[in-house]
C-alpha cells in the first residue's frame, strides 16, 4: 500500500501518510474481503457536528480541509467510529452504538492537539468499542479511500504483500535499520542495531545502554521499518510492525538479553554478565512485521 499525494498541501498529505500507516497496522482488507465491516478514508471541506452528550447538547466545528475516518460495523448492532483530522485545529474522535430501541447513543469522545496522536486512538479504541463487541477482526474490515488521495501503488511500498528479497537478505546480512515511530505527538527517526531471529520470525531491538537511546521505548506499541540496500543509500522497504516490550524478570527478557549480548560488539564480559546489567538499564523490543 502507498500513497502518492503531491498534489496535497503538505499538512494535509502528512494526516494521509498517518492513516495509511494506521491501517496497514491493523491489517485490513483493500480487495473488498473484509465483509464485516467497511472504514472510509474521505476528505471534506469544513465538518459540523451537532449531538447529545447525556442531556447538553455539543458541537465540533471544524473549518477548512478536513480528512475524514468513519468505521461501520453494522451487526448484530451498529457500532460506529469517527475520526475528524485537521492539520491546524483540534483533531476529534467520537465512538457510537445503536441502542437495543434502535437510537443511537455516543458511547466515547475526545479531542487531541495532533493528527498523529488522534489516528494512533482512532485505531485502538476502534478494536474496543466497535470490533470487540461486534466479535469483529481487522481482517474483516474492508476500507475505501477518496479518489483524490491517490492512494495507489507509486511512490513508496508501505506493505509489500510478501517480504522481498532484497528484505529478506537485509534482515539476514545487516545489523542496522531505521526506525519511525511516534511517542507523545512528537515523531522519531533514527537508525536501531537489532538481531533477527528467523525461525520466530521476530526482530528484537535494545534501548537503554549509551549508544542506542529510543525515546518512548517503553511505551511504544507499533512503529515503521525501514530497510536500505546495504553500502547504498537506496531504501528497499518501509515496513509497519507491530512491538512488543519483552517482560522483565521473565525468563523470556534473560534469553533476548543474552542473544542480543552475544551479537553486540566490542562489548566486554560474557553475554551473561552484560544481559544482567541490561536488566536494570535497559528495554527490549520486540517487532513484528506486517508483511
Amino acid at each position: 500500500m502507498a500513497i502518492a499525494n503531491e498534489g496535497l498541501a503538505p499538512k494535509l498529505s502528512s494526516i494521509i501518510r498517518e492513516v495509511a500507516r494506521g491501517v496497514a497496522r491493523v491489517g485490513a482488507q483493500s480487495d473488498g474481503s473484509g465483509t464485516k465491516g467497511l472504514l472510509k478514508v474521505e476528505r471534506q471541506q469544513g465538518v459540523k457536528r451537532v449531538f447529545q452528550v447525556y442531556w447538553t447538547p455539543f458541537q465540533i466545528n471544524v473549518v477548512g480541509d478536513v480528512v475524514t475516518l468513519r468505521l461501520d460495523v453494522p451487526k448484530p448492532h451498529l457500532h460506529w467510529c469517527e475520526a475528524y483530522l485537521s492539520p491546524d485545529q483540534r483533531n476529534w474522535i467520537l465512538y457510537f452504538h445503536e441502542r437495543e430501541d434502535g437510537d443511537p447513543e455516543l458511547v466515547y469522545y475526545r479531542d487531541y492537539a495532533t493528527p498523529a496522536e488522534a489516528v494512533e486512538a482512532f485505531f485502538g479504541f476502534a478494536e474496543w468499542y466497535a470490533l470487540t463487541p461486534t466479535d469483529t477482526s481487522w481482517a474483516e474490515v474492508s476500507y475505501s479511500v477518496a479518489e483524490d488521495f491517490d492512494w495507489s501503488e507509486g511512490r513508496e511500498t508501505l506493505i509489500p504483500t510478501s517480504l522481498a528479497p532484497g528484505v529478506q537478505e537485509s534482515l539476514k546480512k545487516s545489523t542496522i535499520f531505521w526506525m519511525r515511530w511516534s511517542d507523545n505527538g512528537n515523531e522519531h527517526q533514527m537508525p536501531v542495531w537489532y538481531v533477527y531471529e528467523q525461525k520466530l520470525g521476530k526482530i528484537y531491538v535494545l534501548s537503554g545502554e549509551r549508544q542506542q537511546q529510543i525515546p518512548g521505548a517503553e511505551r511504544m506499541r507499533s512503529a515503521d521499518v525501514i530497510f536500505r540496500q546495504k553500502g547504498k543509500n537506496i531504501r528497499l522497504a518501509e515496513i509497519p510492525a507491530s512491538v512488543r516490550v519483552v517482560p522483565k524478570n521473565t525468563d523470556e527478557w534473560d534469553e533476548r538479553a543474552e542473544k542480543l549480548a552475544e551479537k553486540r560488539l566490542n562489548i566486554p564480559g560474557l553475554p551473561e554478565d552484560t544481559a544482567r546489567r541490561w536488566r536494570d538499564e535497559c528495554e527490549i523490543l520486540e517487532l513484528t512485521l506486517r508483511s
